[in-house]
Parts: structure tokens; C-alpha cells; sequence
């Protein structure tokens, strides 16, 4: 899978210069005056692009690029699902060419093409990190191919089913994954669109010399589309204007490092095992911000490595895809519509979510202290877990199962720092293969950190993971583990 991801990002270089992204004019009046060599888009910009229905929203990240008349390069490319379908066709026949040739993996050919058109849906038996999170990652890219193509949040969900459908029939000789197909789409998004966000805060095309490199190759590293795009239209090495709103009124990241030890109870098999822990966290938007508009225009973030045989041991996304009820003040409370995705997996237990759900947010204090909580209920579509009996019946270490879920967090911020997080998520599902019947997965988790000083901050974290499993041939079984970390960090 990872090769099938270096194939997709290999691909959209050949997209690049295959499939150009084309500019067309378009009528502009100005209206202020430029600052330096960024152009300001709401003083400048009174008409969106032709062909597209860009909307110019300040808060949007696909506004169309501002200034004057001959810098009509910068603007957002013309919708075009053709590019953004040949993108992922190049991408995943790349990743075929790298499957057999340097994995040894057997050909796809019009046999076999024939054969997974013809059979049915299967349960694959990947590990799953594979199914949790590659899949997922590589439909982040498939989602990417097309946003760099002009389409909006909701006409990439189609461009990424596609890919995902693609791969799964032509891309390798074996049947088809129906767990592929649900992980690829839905995770592709939960990631891509933060992967897209996030990647136009790092921009900034007035930067020049080592500033603006750095910029244009963490692009490239964490969105390589938009880069690519960037280098066939001649934007890497210009100085030119900013995007409308490509950055947030509000973004916070945190980085921290420590120890942690996990801790497995009575009733889990194991010894205690020591890990260094590296995490990033990011909050982006504010969910509460009236100005705000468009999928993941407030979103969290965050990834954890340890230095265990996992090394990546968790990656998280929350973002609100549209308000459904308005708050005039944020105690009130505000009801909106979110996108989950959630994989964990540490050697020893594994758990991989993508849900849909309708939180309830609510903020309390004033300018200094300040209360967020988050309370949600949620339809899981399909959750991976890690299960002791599964390997027997399934051929593979955990389950897949589909259900509901809910969420309770609260935290407590002093002058914009988080002190204290407490979180609690309850997971019921019906297993669809795997050895038991259903199960219930709740995790809590405790968080404290000190007031920043000299721009550190100390901290602790506790987690518990707990799962109930039911079975129809033997008794009710439990498994947990607990881990507890301590760490230094900055930002937040």
C-alpha cells in the first residue's frame, strides 16, 4: 500500500505536465490599494473566475487569488472533472507498475479485470494499518487530485469513490475489498481536506530566498497535488498574491515529546512496555465564528508517533461539515453536522473509525478562562478492532463491525492555552466478519499541562482503552490497556 501511495504521488508529476491547468481571463476592479506584494482579495477581487462558482468568501480557502489583471495565474483552475479523473488513473497505474515490479506482487491483467467485475465484495485480510490508515491516506490523495482541479468538498467525494473503485477492480489481481472501498472514500476526505487547509496556511507567495522554499517543500510533503499544481503553473519561485482566506482567523498548533508507558490490565495479555512519544496537534477555525462557511472550516488534528514496531500510533481529524443550528452567543450552544476519523494501534490493540455525527458545542467564560465542550452522537458506517479469537475464524488479528457511537470532551483554557482535556467515547457496533457478535470500545482519555513558561509547557496524559465483546460460542470477553505519558511541549 505504500508503494501504491509513492505511485499516486508520482503520478500527479505526470498529471502535471500532462494535463495542465488551464487560466482564462476575467473582469477585475480595483478598489484599494496593494500592500506590499500581497493583494488583499476583498479590496480587490468584485467577480469570481468564469466557469467556476467560486464564491468570495474571505473565510474560504478556494477563493480566487487577488491582484491586478496580469496575475491571473494565481487564480484557482477551472473546474474539470477530466483532470481530476486523469490524475487518478495515472496515479494508480503507477502504483501497479511498483507493486509488480519492485514488490513481486503478480500483474492485474484482462483476466483478472474480468474476474472482479464479475465476483463479489470481499473482507480483505490486511493488516491494519494497511486498511485503517494507507487506504484512507491514499484516498486523500485521490481527493487531493481533484480539489487541485477546481472541485469543491462534496464534488471530490465522487472523484475519490472513483479512485477507490479504480484500484480495487483493475489496481491488483485479487477480489475486490468492500472495507477498502468504505475507508478510501470516507477517510479520504476526513484526511484530504485538512491535508488541503492546512497546506494553504504554509503557503504564502510574497516569501522569498529560504522562507519561501521551506514553504513550497513542506507543500510537496504535506499536500503533493496543490504542490505540483504549484510547479507546472510557475507559482514555486513567484512572488505574487495570497488566496482569499488562506489563512483562518484562529489556528493553534502544539508540538510535545515524552515518555510513555503502556500499562496493560489483569485481563490483557501482556507485559508493560516503555515508548518515546512525539505529537502534533492543530485547531483550525472556530466552529463559532459566524463569517465561517464550508466543510472543515473548523477543524482538529492530530498525530502521534512512538518509538514502538507501530511508530505511527495514532492519527485523528474532527471537522464540522456545516452548522445546522446557529448560537448567538456560544453558550447557547451550537449543533452542527462532523466528519471523524480516528485509527490507533500500538502493536498490541488496534482501532480504526471514520463516523458521521451531530455535536452539540458550547463555550463558557469569558475572555481569560474559558469551558468547551463537545457532545455528539454518531453513526458509525465501519469500525476495525483488534479482537484475540479473530485470527482463527478471519485470518487476521482484528474484526470489521458497523453501529453507533457517542463522545463527551470538555476542556479548560486559560488565555487561549488548554490546561485540562477530558474526553470519553463509547462505540457500539454489530460485527460484519469476525468472531463475535458485537462489541462495545470505550476510550477516556485525561489531559493537564502547566501555564506556559519561557514558551514550554509540562504535562501528563492518561488513556484507558476498554472493549466487551459478545460471542455466540464462548463468554463474554474483555480487553483493555491504559498508558500513561508525561511530556514538554510548545505552542497551544
Amino acid at each position: 500500500m505504500m508503494w501504491k501511495i509513492l505511485g499516486g504521488l508520482t503520478g500527479s508529476w505526470i498529471l502535471a505536465i500532462a494535463v495542465p491547468s488551464p487560466c482564462t481571463a476575467q473582469q477585475v476592479e480595483h478598489t484599494g490599494s496593494p500592500s506590499g506584494d500581497v493583494w488583499d482579495a476583498r479590496d480587490t477581487l468584485t467577480a469570481p473566475l468564469p466557469g467556476t462558482n467560486t464564491a468570495l468568501d474571505s473565510t474560504d480557502p478556494d477563493s480566487a487569488a487577488t491582484g491586478p489583471a496580469e496575475d491571473l495565474r494565481w487564480a484557482p483552475p477551472e473546474k474539470s472533472y477530466t483532470r481530476a479523473l486523469t490524475g487518478v488513473l495515472i496515479g494508480n497505474t503507477l502504483a501497479v507498475g511498483v507493486n509488480v515490479l519492485w514488490r513481486d506482487e503478480p500483474a492485474t491483467n484482462p483476466g483478472s479485470w474480468w474476474d472482479n467485475l464479475q465476483g463479489g465484495w470481499e473482507w480483505d485480510t490486511n493488516p491494519i494499518r494497511v486498511n485503517g490508515f494507507e487506504h484512507p491516506w491514499a484516498g486523500a490523495g485521490y481527493y487531493n487530485f481533484a480539489r487541485a482541479s477546481g472541485l469543491s468538498f462534496y464534488e471530490s467525494l465522487p472523484v475519490t469513490l472513483a479512485g477507490s473503485l479504480m484500484w480495487e477492480w483493475f489496481g491488483e489481481p485479487r477480489p475486490p475489498a468492500i472495507n477498502d472501498l468504505v475507508t478510501t472514500t470516507i477517510g479520504g476526505a476526513a484526511l484530504g481536506e485538512p491535508m488541503r487547509r492546512v497546506s494553504l496556511v504554509v503557503l504564502d507567495n510574497s516569501a522569498t530566498g529560504f522562507d519561501r522554499f521551506w514553504r513550497e517543500a513542506a507543500v510537496m510533503v504535506i499536500n503533493p497535488g496543490l504542490g505540483l499544481d504549484r510547479l507546472v503553473r510557475g507559482q514555486l519561485w513567484r512572488a505574487g498574491p495570497n488566496l482569499t482566506g488562506h489563512r483562518p482567523k484562529r489556528i493553534v498548533g502544539d508540538m510535545s515529546m515524552g515518555a510513555a508507558r503502556l500499562a496493560p490490565a489483569d485481563d490483557h495479555p501482556g507485559t508493560n512496555a516503555d515508548a518515546g512519544v512525539l505529537r502534533f496537534g492543530v485547531e483550525y477555525g472556530d466552529p463559532f465564528d459566524t463569517e465561517s462557511s464550508g466543510a472543515f472550516s473548523s477543524f482538529s488534528g492530530v498525530v502521534e508517533l512512538a518509538s514502538i514496531s507501530a511508530v505511527l500510533t495514532r492519527v485523528g481529524v474532527r471537522g464540522m461539515l456545516t452548522p445546522i443550528s446557529s448560537a448567538e452567543e456560544p453558550s447557547d450552544g451550537l449543533l452542527g453536522l462532523f466528519l471523524d476519523f480516528d485509527y490507533r494501534w500500538n502493536g498490541r490493540v488496534g482501532f480504526a473509525e471514520q463516523s458521521i455525527g451531530i455535536g452539540l458545542l458550547s463555550r463558557f467564560g469569558g475572555e481569560s478562562w474559558q469551558i468547551d465542550t463537545d457532545i455528539s452522537a454518531e453513526l458509525l458506517p465501519l469500525v476495525a478492532s483488534t479482537d484475540r479469537w479473530a485470527t482463527e475464524s478471519v485470518q487476521r488479528y482484528y474484526e470489521f463491525g458497523s453501529g453507533l457511537g457517542g463522545r463527551a470532551e470538555a476542556r479548560v483554557s486559560n488565555g487561549g492555552h488548554r490546561l485540562l482535556l477530558a474526553r470519553r467515547d463509547a462505540d457500539w457496533a454489530v460485527t460484519l466478519d469476525g468472531p463475535s457478535s458485537n462489541k462495545l470500545i470505550q476510550i477516556a482519555e485525561v489531559e493537564m499541562r502547566t501555564p506556559p513558561i519561557l514558551g514550554l509547557h509540562l504535562g501528563a496524559n492518561a488513556r484507558l482503552y476498554r472493549q466487551s465483546s459478545s460471542y455466540p460460542d464462548r463468554r463474554t470477553g474483555h480487553e483493555s490497556l491504559s498508558s500513561v505519558s508525561v511530556f514538554v511541549g510548545t505552542g497551544g
